[in-house]
């Protein structure tokens, strides 16, 4: 059917899913960092607070400034506000990934990305990522358009210095994307004897001039002692853990929090040996989009777009390449989500393999292709509605401690302050005060020697009592468990402390 070769057909169809990918959930640990970007009441405070931030966040200051206009724009009291940006983000992916789809000949390319699960978490996350897949997805657009065109022109030119100058906004990470982007076009032109013209190079200088402001402000941090946190022992299991959330393998297995746990588990083949069924589905989607992807470009046989294959391969394996590196290296944690500038690019890797697919007459081949659309549309749902992957339900832990408080009971909160703050609960850290929350993994007194609390909130132990000193401070008292919320355990002193 004629409709069904229309881009515009495919492009309407995933435009359509994204406002069901933003929801109310309570903010999580990270969306925090955002919230405290988006509660600042004028410039001038946001700009305040990127200049005292040590925290990684002020390393991404338009993702910041686009999240506190938004709030400035629709408001900061409910969740979905701080995440609706993401709907302009998503958007400019989507059209980015048509624009190549129609070059390509895969009018459904936007489609693909729209049932990723990977696509689907980030959408619904207050973070900066959703910008960088799709500032990412644009760098893309330039590749292919510098490929089609072969070097010749300057409308590549200037898509590329654009969205590379606002990836280099975004994230302090963008020269690796963006530079391997780059260098892969000047290897393709070189093989194939192409000459750029002059203009197009002074477009891309002006745009590397553009960025050299932002990279001054970088080095300031830096040199300022900002960093980001580093909770994980990096090894082949990380890297491994990276591998099945990029697959977006966690909607239909194990969730993102329990492959932590797992990770950090001196026994980690007995555990995973006990929860086998639970990895199933995991690994046959693991294993079903690596012979697809295999089967599908060896059978790949449109030449005209064969250098378009080539860059992208390039690009991807170069990017994972220093990631992993550096990773193992330097022992600092490249998560999942910092490959978002070049999710499009993997992205468009598995349009081609479908693509191959399809020319093919096996039947056998054709169903493979649709157990993985589908496993993969039930994955990023799943991330979406299934209540045992919410996200981590600070709302709700909040709400439990400011009503204590109110009663006049002693709080300990081994949390992060931030969402803690976006719910209206006040937090103390370097002592307890009265009418607020201790946090006592900053304290500088020791915990043991203080009168015991009425009311302990814990979230993810091995980052908030990473010595376990609370813990064994309630095992050796009466203290029980009063409620339990997503990632959240909180006890009451059963002696009514």
């Amino acid at each position: 059917m004629k409709l069904f070769s229309s881009p515009r057909f495919w492009l309407l169809a995933a435009l359509c899913l994204l406002p069901l990918m933003v929801s109310s959930d309570s903010l999580d640990l990270d969306e925090g960092d955002t919230a405290m970007y988006v509660l600042q009441p004028d410039l001038g405070a946001f700009c305040h607070r990127l200049w005292i931030d040590l925290q990684a966040d002020c390393q991404m200051p338009l993702a910041m400034l686009s999240a506190w206009v938004s709030g400035v724009i629709l408001g900061a009291d409910a969740e979905w506000q701080l995440r609706a940006i993401n709907l302009v983000w998503g958007a400019a992916a989507l059209l980015a990934m048509s624009r190549i789809g129609v070059r390509l000949q895969i009018p459904w390319l936007p489609l693909l990305l729209a049932i990723q699960p990977y696509f689907w978490f980030y959408m619904n996350e207050a973070r900066p990522y959703a910008l960088e897949l799709g500032v990412g997805a644009w760098v893309l657009v330039a590749l292919v358009e510098f490929i089609f065109a072969r070097a010749a022109g300057t409308a590549w030119a200037w898509t590329m210095a654009v969205a590379g100058f606002l990836l280099f906004c975004a994230t302090m990470l963008a020269p690796l994307p963006v530079g391997m982007t780059v260098f892969v076009g000047a290897f393709i032109a070189w093989r194939n004897g192409w000459r750029p013209e002059r203009k197009a190079v002074k477009i891309l200088l002006g745009g590397l001039a553009a960025c050299v402001p932002v990279a001054i402000y970088y080095v300031f941090t830096l040199l300022h002692g900002t960093k980001g946190a580093q909770v994980w022992h990096v090894d082949a299991k990380f890297v491994a853990y990276v591998f099945y959330e990029l697959t977006g393998m966690g909607g239909i297995g194990l969730s993102y929090a329990d492959i932590r746990e797992l990770a950090r588990s001196p026994q980690l083949t007995h555990e995973l040996c006990l929860r086998l069924p639970q990895l199933i589905l995991p690994m046959l989607l693991s294993g079903l989009l690596i012979v697809l992807i295999y089967t599908g470009l060896r059978r790949w046989r449109q030449s005209g777009s064969r250098q378009v294959l080539l860059g992208i391969i390039l690009v991807l394996a170069l990017t994972a390449g220093v990631f992993v590196v550096v990773s193992l290296g330097l022992q600092k944690a490249f998560w999942a989500r910092h490959y978002a500038p070049v999710f499009p690019f993997y992205v468009t890797l598995l349009g081609l393999a479908l693509t191959g697919i399809q020319t093919q007459t096996k039947v056998w081949l054709q169903w493979l292709a649709l157990v993985v659309c589908a496993l993969l549309l039930w994955s990023a749902v799943n991330f979406r509605f299934a209540p045992s992957l919410r996200k981590e339900d600070y709302r709700s832990a909040s709400q439990f401690g400011i009503a204590a408080l109110g009663q006049g009971r002693t709080v300990w909160w081994l949390a992060s302050s931030y969402p803690a703050t976006f719910y209206g609960m006040d937090v103390s850290f370097l002592e307890p005060a009265a009418g607020k929350a201790f946090m006592t993994f900053r304290s500088q007194v020791d915990i043991r020697t203080l009168p015991l609390p009425s009311v302990i909130v814990l979230n993810r132990p091995d980052l908030h009592d990473p010595f376990g000193t609370v813990q064994k401070i309630m095992s050796q008292n009466t203290y029980r468990v009063a409620a339990r919320y997503q990632a959240f355990v909180i006890w009451t002193n059963a002696a009514g402390n």
